[in-house]
């Protein structure tokens, strides 16, 4: 029997569709509140250019945990895994000043035991990340055993360095807007002390500290503790989204120049006495820094 086509008047289709529509929200919000901790370590592994990568992922998008490591890259092979694990709670921030986002806090008992704040906020067209340690006005502290470094490749791996590394972050913040240069404000201080390598024969080489701070340009300093053994000096710049400059130098203190000959030949290309070490682009206003004896 044929039906009669249905009046404009019937209110059935127009009542199907809100439901519909709010079913399907509903599956979509569900989806992604049981998000897989998977998904954070493909955006860990993304932003980094897979440098970092959180390996054995557990949990959820909104907590989880997992072990990190160490890698130099695409297609560089085997990470070097660090012990502990990494735990983390994202959370939305739908009214807070700077504008709805996402605030992540996040823990390590080795790289961070003190804890730290990851806040990604989004404003008219403006995005802004920023990171803090969880008590307002104090660094993000981080430690890490120096032979950690090998993970990340050329040179490290060659070098095989050991110590403690320690990395200060004052400040950490990123703005992006279409169209235009993305705005950084950063200050990082990284120290490596009582370091050694398995190229020299000596027991230490030394204590150094690498300084970045900048916004839209970030200028790095290479300098080296009085009395170390191995003298490194120099300096470099990086424009955010665009190119890496450093160029520096390598010495051996007064009467260590045997001990550190092997090193000293690796490390970079041989002036003399000197090692002279350079990436990205070469060229940086003003002379190379002199070594510190």
């Amino acid at each position: 029997m044929i039906q009669p086509p249905r009046r404009a008047s019937d209110p059935a289709p127009t009542l199907l569709r809100p439901a519909w529509a709010g079913a399907l929200v509903g599956v979509l919000c569900g989806a992604v509140w049981a998000a897989p901790a998977s998904w954070m370590a493909l955006l860990l592994q993304r932003w980094t250019d897979t440098r970092v990568q959180a390996l054995h992922a557990s949990g959820t998008l909104w907590n989880g945990q997992a072990s990190l490591a160490l890698g130099a890259g695409p297609g560089s092979g085997a990470a070097l895994a660090m012990p502990g694990q990494l735990s983390w709670t994202l959370r939305p921030t739908l009214f807070s000043p700077g504008g709805p986002g996402l605030q992540m806090q996040v823990q390590h008992p080795v790289l961070l035991a003190q804890g730290a704040l990851v806040r990604l906020q989004w404003s008219g067209n403006t995005w802004a990340l920023q990171m803090r340690a969880k008590e307002d006005g104090q660094a993000v502290t981080a430690q890490l055993p120096a032979a950690w470094l090998a993970g990340l490749g050329a040179p490290w791996n060659t070098l095989q360095p050991s110590g403690r590394l320690q990395l200060r972050l004052e400040r950490l913040r990123w703005e992006a807007v279409p169209d235009r240069t993305a705005q950084l404000d950063l200050a990082l201080r990284i120290q490596l002390t009582e370091v050694a390598s398995r190229i020299s024969t000596l027991p230490v080489l030394g204590d150094y500290e690498l300084l970045l701070e900048g916004g839209s340009t970030v200028n790095a300093r290479l300098s080296t503790r009085p009395g170390s053994a191995l003298q490194l000096e120099g300096r470099g710049q990086w424009t955010p989204g665009g190119p890496v400059a450093f160029q520096g130098q390598a010495s051996a203190l007064a009467g260590r120049e045997e001990a550190l000959a092997n090193l000293l030949n690796i490390i970079g290309r041989r002036d003399g006495p000197r090692s002279l070490m350079a990436f990205g682009s070469p060229e940086l206003p003003g002379p190379t820094p002199a070594a510190t004896q």
